[in-house]
Parts: structure tokens; sequence; C-alpha cells
């Protein structure tokens, strides 16, 4: 039979495990999906405090460069398998309890059919995450704009909502496709009892390599609201980041499958 101690620590992880939880789903519900990778090198950051330029690359974290006085990337995991490596980086920005993070793969396929599918799966009503309501409210040459409504299980957590604007681009020159998004306040108006995500933001970078691999840098930083942890957010963003490369690899491969069969 459990003492009181026993009681309250096995209380204590089945709450903390459910805030784990929560914090997938609204992660998952903010991101662009996964993708297909193999042995990476990590590149340096000098876009912003969120987002980042991959066309700066170094050989080792030790000297990434602390670009106008802002932290450098941290190393958190590297898997180097063939088929599913990545490299896992984080930043603390100065004012936020909040971690950036970035993941940078190279992917078994070419930037435009990357970038196509990362695109068609945002634009997608009926590709959304679990426990997740997804809206397109705009879709055209100029934006993507979403919304997401994303039902929480958690005890004492309130159901989030986020409007994401998504902008595609493509240079011509470097063959490189971006899409970034950042949760504006254009759409619904606010629900009682549902708090709004207002400040959010990421990017995928899709640029060419040998072979016609891709580099995909993903780039992700959420300010949660409300009464979620810190720490609990910034302990499951890592394994949310990694998951969603691998959903992103899987859906490049159903194109592909696909484009083959037809």
């Amino acid at each position: 039979m459990l003492g009181w101690r026993g009681v309250w620590r096995s209380g204590r992880e089945r709450i903390s495990m459910r805030f784990r939880r929560t914090w997938i789903i609204l992660v998952a519900a903010l991101s662009v999906l996964g993708a297909a990778t193999s042995h990476v090198q990590p590149t340096a950051c000098s876009e912003g405090p969120e987002l980042d330029c991959p066309d700066q690359s170094v050989g080792t974290t030790t000297n990434l460069p602390d670009v106008s006085a802002r932290p450098p990337w941290t190393l958190l995991s590297r898997n180097d398998d063939a088929e599913g490596g990545y490299v896992l980086q984080k930043r603390k920005l100065d004012g936020s309890d909040f971690s950036t993070f970035r993941l940078e793969a190279i992917l078994d396929s070419p930037p435009d059919l990357v970038a196509l599918v990362a695109a068609k799966n945002l634009a997608d009503p009926d590709y959304h995450e679990e426990n997740t309501d997804k809206k397109v409210l705009r879709n055209d040459a100029e934006a993507i704009i979403v919304y997401s409504y994303i039902h929480i299980t958690a005890p004492f957590v309130s159901d989030r909502d986020v409007i994401s604007r998504i902008e595609r681009s493509y240079d011509p020159e470097t063959r490189i496709h971006r899409l970034s998004w950042k949760a504006i306040d254009e759409g619904p108006p606010k629900k009682k009892g549902v708090v709004r995500l207002d400040h959010s933001e990421g990017s995928w970078t899709f640029s060419p390599e040998a072979e016609g691999k891709t580099r995909a840098v993903y780039v992700s930083h959420t300010e949660i609201a409300g009464y979620v942890p810190a720490w609990i957010v910034n302990a499951t963003m890592s394994k949310t980041m990694v998951q969603g490369i691998k959903s992103l690899r899987k859906a490049v491969h159903r194109e592909r499958q696909a484009d083959r069969e037809n």
C-alpha cells in the first residue's frame, strides 16, 4: 500500500504526463510537419531572434556565432542514422521563459517536392493533429491563414486556439523554398474560457543539396500562455520537433509513392 509520499509522487507523475501530452498537442497544431533525413551539420543563425538562415554552414555547434549579442544555439541531441538523422538545438531568449528550438536534417527528396508537400498539408483542413479542429480561412498566392482550435484534456488547463498566417517564398537563383508562420489577430474573435495563443512563430526552410536532396531547417518558438509551466513545455518540445520531422518524412514518402503509381 502506498504511503502519502507514494500517493503524492504517483499523482504528480500523472499530472506531469498529462501536461506533457497537452504541450505535444499544442505544438503539433502550430507546426508544419516533419522531414526525411540523414547525417547533417548544423548551420548558423543571423535572421532574427526566433527564425534563422540556413545558408551559413559550420562544422560544429562550438563555433556558432553570437550574432548581434543574441545567445548562440546549444546542441541538445543529434542522430546520425542514414535515414533518420537530425541535429536538434535550442536557445533561450531574453525576456522569455520558453526556449526556441531548431532542428536541421537532410531529406532524400528535392526541395520542390518537400516544399509542395509541406504547403499542401498546411492548406488541407482535414490534415491536422489529434484533438485539433482546423479551418483554412484563406489560401492564395500571398498567404495561408489557418484557425486551429485545440481541445485540452489535461486537468486545470483551458482549451487553446490560434490564428496562424503562413507565407511562402521561393528564390529561383538559390532554389530555396521557405514557409514561415506567425500568430496573428485576424479572424474569429476570442472565445470566453479559451486561451488565445498570441505569440507563436516558426519556419521551414528547404535548400538544395547534392544528389537531389534537401537541407531542411525547422525553427519554432511559442509562448504557450496561461498556466502551463515553462519547464514542462521546454522538456517536451524536443520530442515534438523530432516527431515533426518524422511526420513530414512520411508525407513526402507517400507523395513519391503516389507519383510512381500515377
